[in-house]
């Protein structure tokens, strides 16, 4: 009869069943109240045409009908098992319950016919064919119901009309069986409406359920690739923080001349890898949401001088001309990610241009300014240019060359743009070259102030003969460590934990000047506790530093939240030494970015 009753395979069948009786209880709940009022307008119709006492009978037998189904259907609903074959014979009594009804209409079309008088027949042929009729949207769920009762109801009343013997009669008995036939046409499509409906709704409700757990295992998926990149990246930045500071402190010893060339290679794969490192770090630090811009007004034209004549060597390696074009403008953006962005977009116009030309130019447009980057390279095709901005994807590096990085400076690029809310737009052509611009707004001249990046060069060597306290509890870098800073004329108390530390000052008697800590320590102590408890003995104006191998966004927030100036393993020496130098000078504003 329906796509449910015809596969009786399909696992929505019962439940769809099921859910079909209960909206017949459902709306049988709201009708019964009413159904006794039926017979009484037969009642009062027929009073002194029909012999009082066959009609008292009568309108018992038919009263008695919504009364049995009033008290079923509380039954039913007070029934929490009334789901299955339950629910089937729930629905079955109620199909009794109509079979006996439609007896007792049928009967009623029988004792009640009045040939001679034509408006008792029409209200009795009225209801005998009406209650049916407009029943149908209930009973659809449960055909049967509508069966039971229709068939003795208008069965009974057409053999009566056929009976009498007047052609009239005979058609208008007639004519109630197709009437019969009919009905169960739209039964049949009823049913079936009704119950594909309900079927659509459980098909529906299960997508919606299969795409939330899709989604529950695509987060899982997610933070589970998160924790394992995160656990992987700090393992893997241990030794490769060691091996830096190793290699810088071997190199600035000296030595001979074929030595140095290979501690030059060891020190230009460091440089590789803390390249991809930095990468994941910076996403990292993005999706964590502790990167935040410190917008300020400042010139654009250093910046981009300078960016051009730092790049100008690796365009040059690949025969590639690195133009620029800006005029003395004003900004007001961040200039730390500003720059950041420009290093992004250099990068990867240089890996993908070869024998041609990269232009950046800076054009003021309304109250905005443009910043574009230009290549000849091998361009994207218009399919893919959306896709290039997602994590680890290279459209042109199916080997996987590490020299082409890992895939994600585009992402850092949309992500920075997002931070300081502007757009970025590429435009390219396959085999033409692409085009990169983003905008930001146009600063105020008079509002300039002095950028702090100006003198960070400047800064003399404060580090000779100050104890510096290491807290790390990886021994290849707590030894490395103390081998650079050594280096560098200072005095090193290192241990794995504050109690070592501790033992050793009192030991020499000395008073540390910084500390720096590992954020993760043994036994849930973390870098910040450790220089709390330090400034608590020494003096809160002892600074401190935290340097972390962690990219778990969770973690970053933590480290970042503790107030203290952060970096990041592997730790380059030289930032290093600037920054330790800073902290002696005087108290710094932590910078994300920056480190």
């Amino acid at each position: 009869m329906s796509r449910a009753l015809d596969q009786h395979t399909d696992k929505y069948h019962e439940a769809a069943v099921a859910e079909g009786i209960r909206r017949m209880f459902h709306a049988l709940q709201g009708v019964q109240p009413f159904m006794p009022l039926l017979p009484l307008v037969v009642v009062l119709g027929m009073w002194g045409w029909v012999d009082h006492r066959l009609l008292g009978v009568w309108l018992l037998a038919a009263v008695s009908v919504p009364v049995l189904r009033f008290a079923l259907v509380h039954a039913y609903f007070a029934d929490a098992s009334a789901e299955g074959a339950s629910a089937r014979r729930w629905a079955q009594r109620i199909a009794w319950t109509a079979l006996w009804d439609g007896v007792v209409w049928g009967a009623a079309g029988v004792l009640f016919f009045l040939p001679d008088s034509v408006p008792h027949q029409v209200l009795m042929v009225t209801m005998v064919v009406g209650i049916p009729a407009g029943s149908v949207f209930v009973t659809s769920y449960w055909p049967q119901v509508q069966y039971a009762f229709a068939i003795p109801a208008v069965g009974l009343m057409a053999l009566k009309l056929m009976s009498v013997g007047s052609p009239a009669w005979l058609g208008l008995g007639i004519g109630m069986w197709v009437y019969l036939v009919i009905l169960y046409q739209i039964m049949r499509r009823a049913h079936r409406a009704a119950l594909d409906a309900i079927l659509l709704r459980f098909e529906n409700l299960d997508l919606i359920e299969q795409l939330r757990e899709q989604k529950e295992a695509a987060e899982q998926a997610n933070i589970a690739k998160s924790k394992f990149l995160a656990a992987a990246s700090h393992d893997l930045r241990q030794p490769l923080h060691a091996l830096t500071l190793f290699t810088t402190a071997l190199q600035e010893r000296g030595s001979r001349s074929t030595d140095q060339g290979i501690v030059e290679s060891i020190r230009r794969c460091v440089s590789a890898l803390d390249d991809l490192f930095q990468s994941l770090l910076d996403i990292s630090r993005l999706d964590a949401g502790i990167v935040e811009a410190s917008p300020a007004h400042f010139k654009l034209r250093p910046l981009i001088e300078r960016l051009a004549h730092e790049y100008a060597p690796q365009a040059s390696a690949r025969k590639v001309r690195l133009d620029w074009e800006c005029a003395d403008l004003v900004a007001y953006s961040d200039p730390a990610l500003v720059e950041r962005i420009m290093l992004n977009l250099l990068s990867n116009a240089i890996r993908y241009t070869d024998n041609g030309r990269i232009k950046i130019d800076v054009t003021p447009v309304r109250d905005s300014i443009a910043i574009g980057v230009t290549d000849t390279g091998v361009g994207i095709p218009y399919d893919k240019q959306e896709e290039v901005f997602h994590e680890f994807v290279q459209l042109q590096n199916p080997e996987r060359d590490r020299t082409k990085g890992l895939g994600l400076g585009l992402a850092i690029v949309r992500r920075l743009a997002n931070l300081l809310g502007c757009r970025v737009e590429l435009r390219s052509r396959p085999g033409e070259g692409s085009r990169f611009i983003f905008e930001i707004p146009v600063g105020d001249e008079q509002a300039l102030a002095q950028s702090p990046s100006q003198s960070r060069f400047a800064l003399t060597n404060h580090l000779a003969g100050k104890t510096i306290i290491v807290i790390e509890d990886e021994a290849e870098v707590r030894e490395g460590t103390r081998v650079l800073l050594e280096g560098w004329g200072c005095s090193v108390i290192a241990a794995e934990e504050l109690t070592g530390a501790l033992a050793q000052l009192e030991e020499t008697g000395d008073y540390p000047d910084i500390v720096i800590a590992d954020y993760r320590l043994r036994e849930g102590v973390t870098g910040a506790e450790v220089i709390e408890r330090l400034q608590a003995i020494y003096g809160a104006s002892l600074p401190g530093l935290i340097i972390t191998g962690d990219t778990a966004p969770e973690r970053l927030q933590e480290a970042q939240a503790s107030g203290y100036q952060l970096m990041h393993k592997p730790v380059q020496p030289a930032k290093l030494r600037t920054l330790l130098n800073k902290l002696l000078t005087g108290p710094l504003q932590p910078d994300p970015v920056a480190s």
